[in-house]
């Protein structure tokens, strides 16, 4: 299916927008903070599938309804207290799948961080080639505060942006980054005001869609190919380990430390 011009609405939480080979992807599930659930994640994988066979759409735009969240990812304490072990593990690696799909695109990718971006809401930013954020927002992962790692692509993708030591850091500590910081650790290429935001980011796709589609898109496989080198190996041991986790005691305790407002007591195991 080649995705049509104009404005296309789906149940699933996600709006499109195309004009010409320009594509823009809206998360819009403001209510929840643009959290990913499994509608979201299969759209957006049938969107990834419809524009590997679109030699007409060149440049595609990720973004978040409203001003406030990019995207909250897949979990929280909350939403996994309801969820089997099972259940879970099975999210986040299909949230692997269509997040591996994104990076695979042959158009550039641009993720633009309109707010807030957490846990799986970053490692869906860091599968785009691009990333390019509001003044006011800010990233953080706070899987390890809660017992487990983030499991969609950070551990794979952050120490190729800013290197290992800083990825384990940030991963470590669950810091909060600044949009300022993230453009220092060159996570973002450039930082926007609020009412600017979109039109920056829209010039800045714009000229690359001017550009010749067989230049920008051999560009994008090249450089990808010359990262790849290790890649595959680094996101099958992390399936491997968030599988694991997910039966630890540390997991049960980080969600009930959570839910009872207390410091989690982890043990390793």
């Amino acid at each position: 299916m080649t995705i049509p011009q104009g404005k296309t609405l789906f149940n699933e939480g996600i709006e499109i927008y195309r004009d010409g080979g320009l594509i823009q992807i809206l998360i819009a599930r403001e209510n929840d903070m643009n959290r990913m659930n499994w509608e979201v994640l299969h759209r957006l994988l049938s969107i990834c599938n419809s524009l590997k066979e679109d030699s007409t759409a060149h440049v595609c735009i990720i973004t978040g309804q409203g001003h406030k969240a990019f995207s909250f990812g897949l979990l929280n304490p909350e939403l996994r207290a309801s969820m089997s072990k099972l259940e879970v593990v099975q999210l986040v690696r299909f949230a692997n799948e269509v997040f591996n799909a994104i990076e695979s695109l042959p158009q550039i990718s641009i993720a633009a961080i309109n707010g807030k971006v957490i846990a799986g809401g970053f490692e869906l930013s860091l599968a785009c080639d691009m990333r390019y954020a509001v003044d006011h927002s800010v990233m953080c992962m706070p899987e390890a505060s809660w017992g487990g790692f983030p499991g969609a692509g950070a551990p794979v993708r952050l120490p190729m942006i800013v290197g290992a030591a800083k990825a384990i850091e940030l991963i470590c500590t669950c810091s909060e980054v600044t949009a300022f910081n993230m453009e220092k650790l060159g996570i973002v290429q450039a930082v926007y005001p609020q009412h600017d935001f979109m039109n920056q980011v829209l010039n800045i796709a714009q000229k690359i869609n001017a550009n010749g589609p067989l230049a920008i898109k051999g560009a994008k496989s090249i450089i990808r190919q010359r990262l790849m080198g290790g890649f595959h190996e680094a996101s099958e041991l992390s399936k491997f380990l968030r599988h694991s986790l997910e039966w630890s005691d540390d997991v049960a305790e980080g969600m009930n430390a959570f839910s009872q407002n207390r410091v989690p007591k982890f043990k390793g195991y």
